[in-house]
């Protein structure tokens, strides 16, 4: 459970670095190519997903569907850099009693029918979860910024098992 902590927490520091690179207007500029999506959209989702499931954590019962959509943390990066540090601060405070329970995931996956299921779960799959969730967005916003002339690591949003898998292969 640590590691899968320690993975989230990194995502985090990676979105807080890519924060300072931004200005406002770079942030959210929209681009057709990316489904006129903009970085700040991108972020906002992200941090979305995690505030969901800090939010359910104390009940049991994360709903993913249920989140903010807060404009602030969309169109300004100093909101987005803000919401991430009290994010990285309830991670880290997650207790071992917390780590250990199971938890009861919404999350509307299309079908008619998945109104209102509630799927059984644990706190270290919704962490993994959200390492595939957060990497591919990133993708996303790789792909945008360097649409947008924003310098950015070679292997910002590229998967922990693509980035183990490159390193073993003989060159």
């Amino acid at each position: 459970m640590t590691e899968l902590l320690h993975a989230n927490l990194q995502l985090l520091n990676q979105i807080s670095e890519l924060l300072t690179l931004l200005d406002a207007e770079t942030y959210v500029k929209t681009s057709p190519v990316f489904l006129n999506s903009a970085i700040g959209g991108h972020v906002r989702h992200c941090l979305e997903h995690y505030q969901s499931l800090i939010a359910g954590l104390p009940e049991g019962r994360v709903n993913y569907d249920h989140r903010a959509r807060d404009p602030q943390v969309e169109t300004l990066p100093a909101a987005a850099q803000t919401r991430v540090t009290e994010l990285r601060t309830q991670l880290t405070k997650l207790d071992s009693a917390e780590r250990g329970e199971g938890v009861l995931v919404l999350m509307d996956h299309g079908a008619a029918s998945s109104l209102g299921d509630w799927t059984p779960s644990s706190l270290g799959r919704e962490l993994q979860f959200l390492i595939s969730h957060t990497v591919h967005h990133f993708a996303l916003i790789g792909g945008l910024c360097r649409m947008h002339g924003v310098p950015i690591h070679k292997d910002f949003g590229v998967a922990p098992s693509t980035l183990r898998h490159r390193a073993l292969e003989p060159r």
